[in-house]
Order: C-alpha cells, then sequence, then structure tokens
C-alpha cells in the first residue's frame, strides 16, 4: 500500500465519524476539521479519496460456442461503456475465455450485462436451429453464423450508444484508469490486442441478426443484478 492509499484510507476513517453514526458534534466537526486539513495537505479531493476505496475484481468466463466465438464485439462495448479493462483469448484458441479487469461494481455489471446478451444470442440461436431442423449442418450454419455475427454488431452498437458524455473534470478519469493499470500490472497482466474474425454481413440472414439484436433490452443490464449497484461513474 502506498503512502498516498494509507492517508486515503485515514481520510475515509476521518469523515465516517458523523453524529449520524453515532458521533458527538464535537467529535465529528472535529474529524472533518482534520479530514480537510490532510485533503489540503496532500492535494487530495473526496473523489480520489473514495475511488481509492474500490476493491478490483477479475471475471472469466469461457464459451465453446458459435455464440462465443462472437461475443468478444459485445464484450468490446461493454468494457468501453463500464470502463473496465477486457481481453479475449487470441483467435484460434479454443475454448474463448473473456476477461474483464477493474473496479468491483463495474466488472459486476459488465459480467451481467454480458450474460443478458449471450442469453438472448442462445435463444435466438436455438429459435433458428428449431426453423431449419431439416437442413443439413452445414446449411444451418450458413444461416445462423451471419445471424449471429448481424446480432452481436447491433448489440454492440447499441451498448456503445448507451456510454453518457465524459465529465468536464479529466483528472478523475485519468486517475481511475491508473488505478486499474496499476492493479492489472500488479497481477502479472499486460493486455494485448489480437486480430478477431470479422463478421459475414454478406448473407441475407446478417440483417435479421441485426434487427434481433436491437430487440434486446439491455436497461437492465446497465442497472445491474442488485437495486444497490452504483452508477457507472463508481459515485453514489
Amino acid at each position: 500500500m502506498t503512502e498516498r492509499e494509507k492517508i486515503a484510507g485515514r481520510i475515509r476513517a476521518l469523515l465516517a465519524k458523523t453524529v449520524e453514526n453515532g458521533c458527538a458534534e464535537d467529535e465529528a466537526v472535529q474529524a472533518a476539521a482534520k479530514a480537510a486539513e490532510l485533503l489540503t495537505k496532500y492535494n487530495l479531493t473526496v473523489d480520489e479519496v473514495r475511488l481509492r476505496e474500490n476493491p478490483f475484481e477479475r471475471q472469466s468466463t469461457v464459451h465453446d460456442d458459435a455464440v462465443g466465438e462472437r461475443l468478444w464485439k459485445v464484450a468490446a462495448a461493454i468494457s468501453e461503456l463500464t470502463e473496465v479493462r477486457y481481453w479475449v483469448s487470441p483467435r484460434g484458441v479454443w475454448p474463448i475465455e473473456i476477461n474483464f479487469f477493474g473496479f468491483d461494481h463495474e466488472v459486476q455489471i459488465a459480467g451481467y450485462l454480458l450474460t443478458i446478451c449471450r442469453n438472448a444470442m442462445l435463444r435466438e440461436e436455438a429459435r433458428l436451429r428449431g426453423l431449419h431442423l431439416l437442413k443439413s449442418l452445414v446449411k444451418q450454419r450458413q444461416i445462423i453464423h451471419p445471424f449471429l455475427d448481424g446480432m452481436a454488431d447491433s448489440l454492440h452498437r447499441r451498448i456503445r450508444a448507451l456510454k453518457p458524455p465524459r465529465p468536464t473534470g479529466k483528472g478523475l478519469v485519468v486517475l481511475r484508469n491508473e488505478l486499474i493499470d496499476a492493479a492489472l500490472k500488479d497481477e502479472g497482466m499486460k493486455l494485448k490486442q489480437h486480430p478477431m474474425r470479422h463478421s459475414r454481413d454478406f448473407e441475407s440472414s446478417y440483417r435479421s441478426g441485426v434487427e434481433a439484436g436491437d430487440r434486446v433490452a439491455l436497461n437492465q443490464g446497465v442497472r445491474g443484478p442488485a437495486a444497490n449497484v452504483r452508477r457507472l461513474d463508481g459515485r453514489g
């Protein structure tokens, strides 16, 4: 733990000494004054102090099907929305592993949103297989794979569009990215981008997949699996 993190922890403890938390009024005032003194002395802000409190989490999922082969597109958009780091197994490695890393509440949202998208794609894939059950496996793949490409591309586009405008101040954004990168380094991980397969957008079923992706309800994923999930910017 760095000196700055230790000071941030001390300030958090002081800020927790409030009348609402059972402290006497004089004690609460003295704690607030000391917290203000430390903030000034170490050039810290309350936002930075609270940001340094958040723990990190890594979430990995393994996929060995046609949906998982395209799910990296969705994961990339989710990473941009939630501002977590993500990486995927290199092309040709099977099964495919998708990883999210970042502040725990943001990783939880990312994982939940990925699950929603994966389940929607699996339902559509099963529906298509049922419709074309009498066709050969080759014919089924020629219909289903471009459809899933279209659905993944649609979800990628829609998730990216959900990202709110970046706040005016950039200092906190830079700090949060530095903290995540430092935590990644501590884990011994260095991210590297690998070329991934492209969409078969020339097939007729691709457009149907785009339309199916447009129908998926994404708002429940952004809200998260529980009512107490924090906002994407880590506040609240």
